[in-house]
């Protein structure tokens, strides 16, 4: 009996010894801290969600039957959810991957930090949330995927720099990356596409340093979401039709059609943006949003579909045999643009997909029907890749929203034929346009 106790209090003391050594090791403090992150984030990806969807149909629910609230409703949404941004934290505006991507680029030293802090701010990912809420309850056509990398990279980064006080050399630029990729993953359900973007936008020179995290938040993150959610796709199983060689011209066109819209898209957009930022006082900038507001209201009377994500729109081109008219494309690229110009936090991601798939749904019709589910997500890749110049990301997330493996080699097609044609409208993504407008001047200037 003494020989087993002794053994045990042996085994005890071992126990107790690695679990202290561990706690002293830095790497397993950071990977601990970085878990946490992804746990809490998955949280709150899911809950924001929720509240995302909710908005959407109760603006829907709302002006059911009386159309013309509208043209008061979605104004003064609009002009509120544009006054929580400016009043308490410009740098929750847009779409937030310029945000992070900005952030990314600099390094964690000297004046840089409060920069960095600035953009990530938990106040920031807050007034993110509330404003793009706003937003979407009056009507606006933007998305949260966007606003959702930029709340999980906040998230990341106030519990980086909780970790940073007990180990000093964490790099800064692990925890972005791994945010931006879990924000993405839980957003989607498509852990390929959080890690193949964080590679592809913002983690390539920083990779061999923080692939371990990257992967590490994904999976902790997306684990999250499919507990609360379920395994779902986001966009279901497409019915598709057997895809042969003759298509594949097809699929470049597609792409080079949408690429080539999406870098437009980019450019026009870019440029209403900086019209806007040259207002320089409240009243001018309160009164564009009021614009702004009013614009929608009369897109929204016209055909209530310009309102929202367009994810109820492109499900029924795959799955109710809709088919878009050129007036459903231009509605959608207009509202986007109008949406966005508003002021207030939302996102451009699920749009630009809304505006693909409309897009590739018009574009079967010239070509024909044989294949109009998989011209609708070619549209969708294409696109999305003309806006964002990440081909890789867009065609993995489509294929991973829709387990579409059989139109893998058209998908891969559209998107480098998309990435070809969008850089001859413009050598730089909306994106990184963007990003410049949130570093300091003598960074930007570089």
């Amino acid at each position: 009996m003494n020989s087993l106790r002794l053994k045990a209090q042996q085994l005890l003391e071992r126990a107790l010894l690695r679990l202290h050594t561990s706690l002293n090791d830095s790497a397993h403090v950071q990977t601990v801290a970085l878990w946490v992150s992804a746990i809490v984030a998955g949280l709150i990806s899911v809950a924001f969600a929720w509240l995302f969807r909710r908005a959407e149909s109760g603006f829907v629910e709302l002006v059911a039957g009386h159309p013309f609230t509208t043209f008061l409703l979605t104004p003064l949404l609009f002009l509120a959810a544009w006054y929580v941004v400016w009043r308490f934290a410009p740098n929750a505006a847009g779409s937030g991957i310029p945000q992070i991507m900005a952030a990314n680029s600099l390094e964690y030293t000297g004046a840089n930090r409060p920069i960095v802090d600035r953009l990530l701010s938990l106040k920031t990912a807050g007034i993110k949330v509330l404003s793009s809420l706003l937003c979407v309850f009056g009507g606006g056509a933007v998305g949260r995927e966007g606003p959702t990398l930029q709340i999980s990279t906040s998230v990341f980064h106030f519990f980086g720099s909780l970790t940073r006080r007990f180990v000093p050399g964490v790099n800064e630029h692990t925890w972005i990356v791994a945010g931006a990729a879990a924000g993405l993953a839980s957003a989607f359900n498509t852990p390929l596409g959080g890690i193949v973007y964080a590679i592809e936008e913002l983690g390539l020179v920083h990779f061999h340093k923080v692939r371990t995290a990257l992967i590490s938040g994904v999976i902790v993150s997306g684990l999250v979401a499919q507990w609360l959610l379920g395994s779902y796709l986001y966009l279901g199983y497409p019915t598709l039709t057997q895809i042969t060689f003759s298509f594949l011209p097809v699929a470049l066109l597609n792409g080079m059609v949408t690429g080539l819209f999406g870098a437009l898209f980019g450019k026009i957009l870019l440029s209403l943006l900086n019209r806007r930022l040259a207002l320089q006082t409240g009243g001018k900038l309160a009164l564009a949003t009021l614009f702004s507001g009013l614009l929608m209201a009369c897109l929204t009377v016209y055909d209530p579909r310009a309102s929202g994500t367009g994810i109820d729109l492109t499900m029924s081109f795959l799955f109710q045999s809709d088919t878009a008219t050129l007036t459903t494309a231009v509605l959608r690229f207009g509202a986007t643009l109008i949406s966005y110009l508003s002021g207030a936090a939302g996102g451009i991601f699920s749009p630009s997909l809304s505006i693909g798939a409309t897009m590739g749904s018009v574009l079967s019709t010239v070509v024909g029907q044989a294949h109009a589910h998989l011209m609708v997500l070619l549209g969708m890749i294409g696109f999305l890749t003309g806006v964002t110049r990440t081909p890789f990301t867009s065609f993995i997330l489509v294929l991973e929203m829709t387990d579409r493996h059989s139109a893998i080699f058209p998908m891969m097609l559209a998107a480098l034929a998309a990435q070809g044609v969008a850089h001859l409208v413009d050598q730089n993504s909306f994106y990184e346009n963007v990003k410049i407008k949130f570093l300091p001047a003598h960074v930007a200037a570089r």
